[in-house]
């Protein structure tokens, strides 16, 4: 059964604006990263980690007022201290250690998504059970293709337990004939 890193990415990103808008998160990890290209900036906010046994997945992220950046680890069983490759989003839960980068920014007239196709995310577990690492990303818009280069680190952050989203996706087999007419002969599978 495939696990979409690109859904989980954009889902998270989605909650994260709904979420930044009503609270503050009250944890003290925080993430400080920066992007250079076409697009360049910068975000120091407070993040958040959260694991999600059910998909194998450690989501990271921080959103400051519309920017937001999110990273999805896919560790081999567990989260462990290791460097985690990142690939594109789509194929990311297949190639576990790896991990998918994903970078949201608001322009003026337009919201502008970049997703991770190269680089590493090395995370650090510490004794007191908080994470660290770093992130360096070569990202591209899904727009037009433009590149960028994302480097950061997050830091004392705290694994929660993952509350949405945290379910294995039915696989599409399951899917495609869970909405089928059992009546209509078309959709019989000999």
């Amino acid at each position: 059964m495939k696990r979409s890193g690109m859904g989980m990415l954009l889902a998270g990103f989605l909650a994260a604006a709904c979420w930044s808008s009503v609270e503050e998160p009250t944890q003290k990890g925080r993430m400080e990263a920066r992007w250079a290209g076409p697009d360049t900036g910068q975000v120091s906010a407070p993040a958040t980690a959260e694991w999600c046994p059910e998909r194998g997945l450690l989501e990271i992220r921080a959103v400051q007022s519309d920017t937001g950046i999110a990273m999805v680890l896919y560790p081999l069983d567990t989260i462990d201290a290791d460097t985690y490759r990142v690939v594109p989003a789509a194929g990311a839960d297949s190639l576990a250690p790896s991990a998918a980068v994903a970078l949201r920014l608001f322009s003026p007239t337009v919201i502008k998504g970049y997703q991770g196709d190269s680089g590493n995310v090395v995370l650090k577990l510490s004794g007191s059970g908080e994470i660290s690492g770093t992130v360096d990303a070569r990202s591209r818009s899904v727009l037009n293709g433009e590149l960028l280069r994302i480097t950061g680190k997050f830091s004392n952050l705290v694994v929660e337990p993952q509350t949405r989203g945290c379910l294995p996706e039915s696989s599409a087999d399951s899917a495609d004939t869970a909405d089928a007419d059992p009546e209509d002969p078309d959709t019989e599978v000999d």
